[in-house]
């Protein structure tokens, strides 16, 4: 077959799915690429379990009640009211909110920490409830799928592995996140949703302002402690701080507004964040630069220095700087009758290479294994198990050319249960509400903060006055506990 001809199958294969994947847009009106709403409805519960794997639910009925209310009185006015809107409020520090078809709606205590008012966060609800009524994951998905016919007509045409990987590459490329004009889009659409819910649309401004504001500190932080910075994709991501365009999409929603009727009031935002965590949950452990402290597992972590951690619910996990190794802590039950090297060698594939580690618990040992990396191809990682009655904690580590070394021993080795002068680091931090008096200034308050470093950049983060604002007296303040 001629590339001339492999081409024209491309296209044909690529049209036909096209002409099967397309539906009207309920925002616009028009015929797009897009999968159906019966596909929303069908994998929106699939992603749901998933994320919740990766997350946990914030332990608050009262707050997670008021995420939904919010969330639904503004879904009630958007263009897809009959969905089955579900918002969730999860357990996580990063500053995040994010959607998925079928209307699943997330926002993380983490993104909250850095409002002061419930018009910021029925701006943040509202822009992802515009993700969802432009249908642009369904778009998203139904692009995937014609880059993926083209990819395996590549495949076919040429038998070349290699064109295949630079289709799937640029396949990849082309749908890895909402381009700059769908953000607006979903900017426009939440600026419309709030204001029909007579909110002031100046404060969807606002709230860009702040939480750019934290992007920036988080980037700096980041570029001086030699790592990448996490930031929240939506809102801000795509846009200039005085972008001129999102400035005009926002204010054009102004005409929604019944400048008769009260806006919704904000004082229930603050006093229902009032004891919010702040940074890491006790319930998960607290970080504090390379070391892991977790009450309720009486636990000890210690990594290298200068890597980063990822704490999630299943899994704790150290990153090398530079990217190409990673150390993971797992919990399993203790098989009964078995030792921790016999646990190991029940439980990984072709476990060799055993040895037994000094450690201050009574039991431990580690060793080479192999396992599949979920694309066919076996690979080769380091495994520990350290026992503690019951109670079996796994490390895994992994390295892009080469294992982990006296890093992974060094992690096992100092693994170990809390001292008594260590409880107060497994302790979480929680948001606490102040009457600023007189006198007092963001300076004189971080003394009083439990916060180690930046203490006063994050508490005129957290209360809106990034840079240099300054509290006035009588004015209620966020202050870390």
């Amino acid at each position: 077959m001629s590339l001339s001809a492999i081409k024209r199958f491309v296209f044909s294969l690529a049209l036909l799915a096209v002409l099967q994947g397309c539906a009207t847009n309920p925002v616009t009106g028009k015929r797009q690429l897009a999968m159906s709403e019966k596909w929303e409805l069908s994998v929106g519960p699939k992603y749901h379990e998933q994320i919740m794997q990766q997350y946990t639910l914030y332990d608050d009925p009262e707050l997670q009640k008021y995420v939904d209310d919010i969330g639904q009185r503004l879904a009630a006015k958007s263009q897809r009211p009959n969905l089955p809107f579900t918002f969730t409020l999860l357990d996580s520090p990063q500053v995040n909110a994010f959607a998925l078809p079928g209307g699943f709606i997330y926002i993380t205590r983490g993104i909250m920490a850095y409002m002061t008012k419930e018009a910021h966060l029925a701006g943040v609800i509202g822009h992802e409830i515009g993700h969802v009524t432009a249908r642009h994951g369904a778009q998203r998905a139904a692009q995937q799928q014609v880059a993926g016919v083209a990819t395996a007509a590549v495949a076919i045409g040429t038998g070349s592995r290699e064109l295949a990987q630079a289709s799937q590459m640029l396949g990849g490329a082309l749908m890895s996140g909402y381009g700059r004009k769908q953000e607006l889009q979903s900017d426009a659409l939440g600026a419309e949703y709030i204001a029909k819910n007579n909110y002031d649309v100046d404060d969807m401004i606002g709230v860009i302002e702040i939480l750019k504001d934290q992007e920036l500190f988080a980037a700096e932080r980041a570029r001086a402690e030699g790592r990448q910075p996490q930031a929240y994709h939506g809102l801000f991501a795509s846009h200039p701080r005085n972008d001129q365009r999102l400035q005009e999409v926002i204010k054009a929603a102004k005409k929604y507004r019944d400048i008769n009727q009260p806006a919704p009031d904000d004082g229930a935002f603050l006093r229902l964040t009032n004891g919010m965590a702040y940074g890491d949950s006790e319930e998960q452990g607290i970080t504090h630069a390379n070391r892991f402290y977790h009450k309720g597992l009486d636990l000890f972590l210690e990594f290298p220095e200068g890597w980063r951690i990822q704490n999630q619910p299943t899994a704790l996990t150290g990153i090398a700087p530079d990217g190409t190794q990673a150390i993971q802590l797992r919990m399993d039950p203790a098989t009964g009758g078995l030792s921790a090297d016999g646990y190991l060698n029940s439980k990984f594939q072709n476990f060799r290479d055993g040895r037994r580690i000094d450690t201050s618990e009574d039991s431990a040992y580690a060793g080479v294994a192999t396992i599949s990396n979920g694309q066919g191809q076996q690979q080769n990682i380091r495994v520990s198990a350290i026992y503690r009655g019951a109670q079996a904690f796994i490390v895994l580590g992994q390295g892009q050319k080469v294992l982990p070394n006296e890093s992974f021993f060094d992690v096992v080795r100092s693994i170990r249960r809390l001292k008594s002068e260590e409880q107060s680091l497994a302790e979480g931090r929680e948001i606490q509400l102040i009457t600023a008096r007189r006198g007092d200034t963001f300076a004189s308050l971080a003394r009083q903060a439990n916060l180690s470093e930046y203490a006063e950049a994050q508490l005129r983060l957290i209360n809106g006055m990034y840079p240099n604002g300054e509290p006035s007296p009588g004015q209620r303040i966020k202050l870390i506990k």
